[in-house]
């Protein structure tokens, strides 16, 4: 009867362990994980005018500017939202500097660090002459006689370190915000815009203010 009993426990044991399976809002494990593929890249867009009868297009006009920044939320509550926002948006006019004039300096240094230490042990029985003949016989060479120990280590470690700097600075006029969306689960764009419109609004208003 104990018997009996000990092989049903087992069998509904191991039949709750098979029918275990992953609930609804687990988090699957770090090596299950990939990477995301949603995000929406920055860009800068120009639109321009050119003479249809212009062949080497030198005389085309820019007549708007368009340039897109993402970021990441790092949540869903509305202060993350509006703060991924105004990041955004700085990143879309730091695009239009950086797409207007950069400045690229690139160092490279390797460091070489070595040590290199010899050792000698020698341990002489018996004198020998330089240019001597030795003979000995064989129950001689089984006994401990003459011999040297030379031990040479070499420790070379290269330190590569490469540094690129970009640095971007411009006075940006004109440009207004025409669009703030949701383009993945924790990510917002900001795209701004240029035309000749707000160009000459903002000149005009730069003038008329003594700026």
């Amino acid at each position: 009867m104990k018997r009996t009993l000990l092989c049903l426990a087992v069998t509904l044991s191991l039949g709750a362990c098979s029918s275990i399976t992953k609930g609804t809002g687990e988090i699957e494990p770090i090596r299950d994980q990939k990477l995301s593929s949603s995000f929406v890249g920055d860009g800068v867009k120009i639109e321009t005018n050119c003479s249809w009868y212009n062949i080497n297009k030198s005389n085309c006009q820019i007549i708007a500017i368009e340039a897109t920044g993402t970021t990441a939320t790092n949540g869903n509550s509305a202060n993350n939202l509006r703060t991924g926002l105004i990041r955004a948006g700085d990143i879309a006019r730091a695009n239009v500097s950086h797409f207007i004039k950069e400045d690229i300096s690139s160092t490279r240094v390797t460091n070489t660090l070595a040590k290199n230490i010899e050792k000698a042990n020698d341990r002489m029985k018996s004198r020998t002459l330089t240019g001597d003949t030795v003979e000995m016989s064989d129950k001689e060479a089984e006994k401990d006689t003459n011999f040297a120990i030379r031990e040479n280590s070499n420790d070379t470690a290269h330190q590569l370190t490469q540094t690129v700097r970009v640095n971007s600075q411009n006075i940006l006029r004109g440009f207004k915000v025409i669009k703030q969306e949701k383009v993945g689960d924790q990510e917002v764009a900001v795209t701004i815009r240029w035309d000749l419109d707000s160009g000459r609004a903002a000149n005009e208003l730069r003038r008329r203010m003594g700026n």
